[in-house]
């Protein structure tokens, strides 16, 4: 997972409270917003749990890190907690990983890129069997995959030579 951590170690140089914990969540990463952080989760980083590569986890990382932006533009409330701000996250998020992906494929690095869009692909293509019925994320990911950037993506990884 050295890559991983090259990645966690210039996003921290930018700024970001990134931490590897074995918490107590399921999933491959959280962001948490109380106390802006982004957490990955050491059992997937470990292969414990062995859904996501290394490659997708540097998608995690970013969309997490997406969390983390919205969150400083539209600060969470009781109040605004809603399941359109939910899904409002999660489409930036969701738009946070791709640009970033793009980037760093554009640089030279298209495996993040080609497996998080692979697996979002399939998310989507797959009629959100995987959502566990959550409503932000299946708008987030209809909503994306209708978006300039992930067309862009799509074009990219498709069309550059160098992403052979």
């Amino acid at each position: 997972m050295k890559k991983l951590f090259d990645y966690i170690q210039l996003e921290t140089k930018k700024g970001f409270n990134i931490k590897t914990e074995f918490g107590p969540h399921d999933m491959p990463g959280i962001a948490n917003y109380d106390i802006k952080c982004v957490v990955l989760n050491q059992r997937f980083i470990n292969g414990e749990i062995k859904s996501f590569s290394e490659n997708e986890l540097i998608g995690v990382l970013y969309h997490e890190i997406g969390h983390l932006k919205y969150f400083e533009k539209h600060p969470v409330t009781k109040k605004n907690f809603t399941e359109e701000y939910k899904t409002k996250s999660e489409y930036y998020a969701f738009e946070n990983t791709f640009n970033e992906l793009l980037k760093i494929a554009i640089e030279g690095d298209c495996e993040p890129l080609r497996s998080t869009f692979a697996q979002v692909n399939d998310r989507i293509k797959s009629n959100f069997k995987k959502e566990n019925n959550s409503k932000s994320h299946i708008i987030a990911l209809m909503k994306i995959s209708k978006s300039k950037i992930f067309l862009e993506c799509d074009r990219f990884l498709n069309l550059d030579t160098t992403c052979d």
